[in-house]
C-alpha cells in the first residue's frame, strides 16, 4: 500500500524534485513530466499541488532559500560571543555556494528562477525581495568590520557571488576562492578575524 503524503510533504518532495532535475538537466526549466518522474507522482499530481511551472519554481526557491537561511541560523547559533563579520560573511557565501549535492540544487534552482525573472514581473518582484534581504544582511557585516561603504561592498560581493556560483556549477567548486575574494572587501584588521 502506498503511504499518502500530506500536501506540505508532497509540496516539499516536489521542491527537492525540481531541485535535482535543474541541476542534473541538460539546460533551462525541466517538463512537467521530468520533475514528476523525479519526485515519483504524477503529472496530475503537480497540477494539483501547482497550477503553473512559474507557482512551482517559486515555491521550490522559497523551499530551498528556507534551507539555506536554517543552515546559516545552525552556523550562527553557536553558543558564545557573535562570530566575526567575516566569519558570518564566509559562512553566507558558503551556504549560496554549490558545493555539494543540496547546495548544487539550491544553486541550479536560483539560476533558473532570474532566468525566468528576467521576462516575469511577478518573478521580478520576488527576486527584488529576495536580493533586498540578502543585500541588508551581508552590507551590516561589512559594516559591522568597519567598511568605508558597506552598500557597495555588499553589492560587490553578491555580484562576484553570482559568478562564483555559475563557475562552481560550470567548472567545479575548486575555481573559486571564497577567502581571495574576502580579503580583497574587508579592511586588513577585519580580515584577520
Amino acid at each position: 500500500m502506498v503511504k499518502r503524503q500530506d500536501p506540505d510533504t508532497r509540496r516539499a518532495t516536489i521542491a527537492d524534485a525540481v531541485g535535482r532535475t535543474i541541476a542534473h538537466g541538460a539546460g533551462g526549466f525541466p517538463g512537467m513530466r521530468e520533475i514528476a518522474a523525479e519526485a515519483g507522482v504524477t503529472t496530475g499530481a503537480l497540477q494539483h499541488h501547482f497550477r503553473t511551472k512559474d507557482e512551482m519554481l517559486l515555491f521550490a526557491l522559497e523551499h530551498h532559500g528556507r534551507r539555506w537561511a536554517d543552515r546559516l541560523h545552525a552556523r550562527a547559533d553557536r553558543p558564545g560571543p557573535p562570530a566575526p563579520p567575516r566569519r558570518v560573511l564566509e559562512a553566507v557565501v558558503e551556504e549560496l555556494l554549490p558545493l555539494d549535492d543540496e547546495r548544487t540544487a539550491e544553486a541550479a534552482v536560483a539560476i533558473a528562477f532570474t532566468l525566468r525573472a528576467a521576462t516575469r514581473p511577478a518573478l521580478a518582484e520576488h527576486y527584488r525581495r529576495q536580493r533586498a534581504f540578502l543585500h541588508e544582511l551581508v552590507a551590516a557585516q561589512f559594516a559591522r568590520a568597519a567598511v568605508t561603504s558597506p552598500a557597495a561592498a555588499a553589492d560587490l560581493l553578491l555580484h562576484a557571488l553570482d559568478g562564483m556560483r555559475t563557475d562552481c556549477l560550470v567548472l567545479g567548486p575548486g575555481s573559486v576562492s571564497v577567502e581571495a575574494l574576502l580579503d580583497r572587501l574587508l579592511p586588513p584588521a577585519a580580515a584577520e578575524q
